[in-house]
């Protein structure tokens, strides 16, 4: 099992439809494709309805990775997911880095396909390995203007917990909420 073997990723964003696929239980081992409910779609839009600036989008898309795991746990037993890879055992449905950098990127996607995404490019997955043996990845963003990128992390908390929005810098540091 190689990390993002079988992945959408990266597909470019004008190629998703309403369907997208989730993987979980570890190194993305189990996949599962959903389409997001016309009530999920109007949510999403409407998280992005007043967004003006690059701040204002990394807060939306925080938000936004919220309600498509929401969306997505009514397809795949996600939601036994805890923060981090010790707290949820074997629960099916538990997702290390791997499972949610894989995810985190197929939703930013998702958003930049349906135009949403208007201050930040959506990137291939970046990985860290601030003391050797701690390989973790995460999802990346560039912001379209300034050039600079960010990370979005889910992996550090429990299901339904926004993401971490941070600086690219700090977290390849190894930052830890």
């Amino acid at each position: 099992m190689g990390f993002f073997a079988t992945t959408s990723i990266f597909v470019n964003a004008t190629e998703f439809t309403n369907e997208l696929r989730l993987c979980y239980h570890y190194g993305c081992s189990k996949q599962v494709s959903f389409e997001v409910s016309e009530a999920g779609r109007a949510r999403l839009a409407e998280i992005f309805s007043d967004v003006g600036h690059a701040n204002a989008e990394r807060k939306a898309i925080a938000d936004a990775i919220v309600e498509l795991y929401r969306e997505a746990a009514a397809h795949a037993p996600i939601s036994a997911d805890k923060g981090g890879n010790f707290g949820d055992g074997s629960a099916d449905g538990r997702m290390d880095c791997v499972d949610h950098s894989e995810n985190d990127t197929t939703f930013m996607r998702y958003l930049a396909g349906q135009g949403w995404l208007r201050h930040h490019r959506v990137e291939k997955p970046a990985w860290r390995a601030p003391w050797i043996v701690d390989l973790h990845y995460a999802s990346r963003l560039t912001d379209a203007q300034s050039g600079e990128a960010w990370i979005v992390d889910s992996w550090f908390f429990d299901f339904g917990h926004k993401p971490v929005v941070l600086p690219y810098q700090q977290w390849k540091k190894g930052y830890t909420p």
